[in-house]
């Protein structure tokens, strides 16, 4: 029976005999999509063109293997990886077990490869669910279930054409995920418009959602499109909408109703083709409650919509953030490799962070500008400052109080799960085995834990 699973790459630095036999074994219980590389340029471009795939790694005969597999572990980074390891060296398994998802020794039976490709391939098709590849490369990254609530949302929203409303504080990354929206959508090859609507004057709101044509007005000297001519085929995101006056809501839930419009000076009414993506930073149903927002414009707005997390919501993403920014800052400045003191990256998870991603990222480019060493220690961070931490707290359990008894005490303990353990795969660097150690469990029951909250143990390494 055919396994109805992702692609896999058998990247075997074994004799030809040990892969020949691993590929029929694999052949055997079910996997045909698989490709071959034996050597790192091979596995690098097999990667490049398949980001969902999982990696087997089978090692004979080789005699630096730590470095081999530091190296693949970097190369793979977030895609499923197992390794099989010779048989004959005993010590294999608790050396790389933090390394990798799955390790076995080679040769071995059908049984136990079947067991440990279904739990390889259970975990690639959980995390590729989502390409999260696409996302990575449009800068929105996050593994918190908040947070990969909200890719799911988006992949659903960029297969319909429907007005999709975002919500979320400043700094949350709004633009970023409306063009994700825009770029994953069939529009992706027509424009993307962005407007500020604090930034439309009253007066000429017509002028600037509709252009004008040569002659409309004194000063119009020639013609001019507007945004909604811009935007022609793609997307028109409109920012911080609760900002458009009274005269531009009205203005702009005329031309949603027919999507018509027609420039200033002009004779001809057009239709226009786009699709619209507005946000907000701040609580819309309030200001229609107080008749500052019209209820039938949010209305029309409001067909879908995604709420983005605030940080302080999705504190298991902020090693994985902090370390995406440092290297691309890294990269930018062309500078040597830099990493984040523990008790910095400690300290982190506790801050309030009202800016948002975009403090956190302006904060990382700072320090890694001011620091004169390879480790980075932002001492407003390793002092225990409580007052942060109560501000942050005080502020979680106002939000609790308005739920039932039952919904806060599920929210704090899964909430105190998670903390606990990224501390613990922290304070470990990854290592599984030492983390489970640490908190007294088993190392199976301590990686379903892990799974259940979608912690990635490679966050954690130093």
């Amino acid at each position: 029976m055919q396994v109805h699973a992702p692609r896999i790459i058998v990247h075997s630095l074994a004799r030809p005999s040990d892969e020949y036999q691993l590929s029929q074994q694999l052949t055997d219980i079910g996997y045909t999509n698989i490709n071959h590389s034996r050597d790192y340029n091979q596995l690098t471009a097999l990667l490049r063109n398949s980001p969902s795939a999982a990696v087997v790694l089978q090692l004979m005969d080789v005699a630096d293997y730590q470095t081999i597999v530091q190296d693949i572990v970097n190369l793979v980074k977030h895609q499923p990886l197992m390794v099989l390891f010779a048989k004959q060296d005993a010590m294999w398994d608790e050396r790389i077990a933090a390394a990798c998802d799955e390790v076995a020794a080679w040769p071995c039976s059908m049984q136990e490869l079947n067991f440990r490709m279904r739990n390889l391939t259970e975990r690639c098709c959980r995390e590729y669910s989502l390409d999260q590849s696409l996302f990575i490369k449009m800068n929105i990254l996050g593994n918190s279930p908040q947070f990969r609530g909200v890719l799911e949302k988006i992949c659903k929203i960029t297969k319909c054409d429907a007005p999709v409303f975002i919500d979320g504080e400043t700094g949350t990354g709004k633009e970023l995920v409306a063009r994700a929206i825009h770029y994953l959508s069939a529009r992706k090859n027509c424009p993307f418009v962005a407007a500020n609507c604090g930034a439309l004057p009253d007066q000429l709101i017509e002028n600037e959602l509709y252009g004008h044509d040569k002659g409309a007005y004194t000063d119009a000297q020639e013609s001019r499109e507007g945004l909604v001519a811009q935007a022609e085929g793609g997307t028109l995101f409109l920012d911080e909408i609760e900002t458009l006056s009274h005269k531009g809501q009205i203005t702009l839930l005329r031309f949603l109703q027919d999507m018509q419009y027609r420039p200033l000076g002009s004779k001809r009414v057009k239709t226009a083709n786009l699709r619209i993506i507005s946000a907000t930073n701040e609580p819309v149903e309030q200001l229609v409650e107080q008749g500052v927002f019209r209820k039938d414009l949010y209305y029309r707005l409001n067909i879908m919509s995604v709420a983005l997390p605030p940080l302080r919501e999705r504190s298991g993403d902020i090693k994985l953030l902090a370390d995406h920014f440092l290297q691309r800052y890294q990269a930018q400045y062309n500078e040597p490799h830099k990493q984040f003191h523990p008790e910095t990256l400690d300290g982190m998870q506790y801050y309030d962070w009202p800016g948002n991603v975009r403090e956190l990222e302006n904060l990382i480019h700072r320090e890694f500008l001011l620091s004169d060493t390879p480790m980075i220690k932002i001492e407003e961070f390793c002092d225990g400052n409580m007052e942060r931490r109560t501000n942050s707290n005080d502020r979680r359990h106002k939000k609790l109080f308005r739920q039932s008894l039952k919904d806060a005490k599920a929210k704090i303990i899964s909430e105190f799960e998670a903390d606990y353990l990224s501390h613990v795969m922290l304070q470990a660097q990854g290592n599984i085995s030492e983390a489970a150690r640490i908190a007294g469990k088993e190392r199976r029951t301590f990686s379903r834990l892990l799974d259940k909250y979608t912690i990635e143990k490679s966050h954690f390494k130093s």
